[in-house]
């Protein structure tokens, strides 16, 4: 079955939040928000979060097996011009029945193409729950690097988690 990878709009806004609230509840120790926080948000709340920037510097990409959103990632730029090098990857999440199918480097490569077509993006950063060894491997396989594990980054029900802080370099000398 084919899975289609595209940034998602205001009209997207609530399959988003309905994907992240599965997501902070299946996994609560992958996020640094939780379920509790997030439950509440209103339409108005979310929709910002989905709508792309006119710049390209965020942008939200989700992955859709029909019509049903099953995974998703978010780019960030900052504005400020000395780190404007920089993107940070946030919020990556496939659902626990489409994982192990190809749809997490589909999403990453889609956030990759779109920080390259930025043109001076030298770098995508990412952090990741150290203890989830399936995402760091992801990450490992299409080419990031870890530089560094920040003990006791977060904590979740009375139990600290570090996390692993991973870079791509996208510059063409690397």
């Amino acid at each position: 079955m084919h899975t289609d990878i595209r940034p998602l709009f205001s009209h997207d806004a609530m399959t988003y939040q309905a994907l992240r609230l599965r997501g902070l509840q299946e996994s609560p120790t992958a996020f640094s928000a939780s379920f509790a926080e997030e439950r509440d948000r209103t339409l108005a709340d979310i929709t910002p979060r989905v709508t792309p920037a006119a710049d390209g510097s965020k942008c939200v990409f989700g992955a859709f097996r029909t019509d049903t959103l099953v995974g998703m990632v978010t780019i960030l730029r900052p504005q400020a011009a000395k780190v404007r090098h920089c993107a940070q990857l946030a919020g990556m999440y496939v659902d626990p029945g489409f994982r192990r199918r190809g749809i997490g480097r589909a999403l990453l490569g889609a956030v990759i193409d779109h920080a390259r077509a930025m043109g001076d993006v030298r770098q995508l950063r990412l952090g990741v729950n150290a203890d989830n060894t399936g995402a760091r491997q992801l990450y490992e396989a299409v080419g990031f690097s870890c530089f560094g594990i920040e003990p006791d980054a977060l904590h979740v029900d009375g139990r600290f988690y570090g996390e692993a802080h991973y870079v791509l370099r996208l510059d063409r000398r690397t």
